[in-house]
């Protein structure tokens, strides 16, 4: 299973696939969402659009932070999510 982490100056996202059409988002340990694709998750992070508002308010503030999810860190073991 391929997950996917992005590491932000607020925090650790990931992006953990939990089954057929179903990625959850994640900072630290608070569950953001849950998405039918992790490009979808991706985009939420890129539009600063997480409901978590310490990522949120930095929209049009950020320079350097990844726009699709091929900006992420690929990560093939299976990250412990319940």
């Amino acid at each position: 299973m391929k997950n996917y982490i992005y590491n932000s100056d607020i925090g650790t996202f990931e992006i953990v696939h939990k089954g057929h059409l179903c990625y959850q988002l994640w900072i630290e340990e608070e569950l953001l969402g849950e998405y039918q694709s992790a490009e979808l998750a991706a985009a939420d992070v890129a539009e600063f659009n997480t409901d978590y508002v310490e990522w949120d308010r930095f929209k049009n503030e950020l320079e350097n932070f990844p726009t699709s999810l091929e900006e992420w860190t690929t990560v093939t073991e299976e990250t412990p999510r319940k």
